[in-house]
């Protein structure tokens, strides 16, 4: 694996953005904080793709020991934004092509058979996803990312529910994790979340009129706008994306 030569001032910015450990505020279990501040510094590109993480630099950073580090790092392998190589070194894993096509693969297969089946949810509960749509917009408005990411998650996620699947939305999650960092440098780079609230009022519209057909070739469409997204995001960031 290449190393980029932006990857040693970039992982050390990244690093030093993170904040300590102090258990002394009731933070929960050391490896859970560690985990959990890399992971959304991975997502949120902070430590970019390709960025070489050192255990002993990471575990001073925190003021941890080495175990909670090496924890969280396997946490973070098994999420797919770490790769861990023997004698190698640990690294932020590039944007995969052929896993973020999974992911797209599991996502329009569950999403798309739930979209039919939540056009027959109480009339009711489908016009409250309008309320969602505006919130993104909102947030949009407000250039509220995380927000906007949180409303986009959140009108998937009711469409799960409305279909009467909700153990299925665990399953379209992880599929989501794979995707966070693409789709948040697509919102960043080439506004991919406007294009999204587009889809999502049409898609609404769709689901109140009880159409079916139409509402599940929207959420195609939208879903499959996702997979686009990678080609044009690796022009931008051609050290990103394998």
């Amino acid at each position: 694996m290449a190393r980029p030569s932006f990857v040693s001032a970039a992982t050390l910015e990244g690093i030093a953005s993170l904040q300590p450990y102090d258990s002394a505020e009731g933070r929960g279990k050391a490896a859970d904080f560690v985990y959990a501040a890399l992971r959304r510094a991975i997502v949120e590109c902070t430590l970019p793709p390709g960025a070489a993480l050192n255990e002993p630099v990471v575990a001073e950073r925190f003021g941890v020991s080495r175990s909670p580090v090496r924890e969280a790092f396997r946490a973070l392998a098994a999420d797919g934004l770490l790769d861990i190589f023997a004698q190698r070194g640990t690294f932020v894993s590039r944007l995969q092509r052929e896993s973020l096509n999974d992911a797209l693969f599991v996502r329009e297969a569950i999403e798309c058979a739930a979209v039919r089946l939540a056009a027959n949810a109480p009339l009711a509960d489908r016009k409250a996803l309008a309320r969602i749509v505006e919130r993104h917009r909102a947030a949009l408005r407000l250039e509220d990312r995380d927000a906007s990411l949180a409303a986009d998650e959140d009108f998937h996620r009711t469409i799960v529910l409305l279909a009467g699947h909700a153990s299925a939305w665990s399953v379209v999650l992880s599929a989501r994790t794979r995707l966070e960092r693409l789709r948040r440098l697509a919102n960043k780079t080439i506004r991919g979340s406007e294009e999204s609230v587009e889809f999502h009022d049409q898609i609404v519209q769709a689901l109140v009129a009880g159409d079916a057909d139409l509402a599940e070739k929207l959420l195609r469409e939208h879903i499959r706008l996702v997979s686009g997204f990678i080609d044009r995001l690796a022009e931008i960031y051609p050290a990103y994306v394998a």
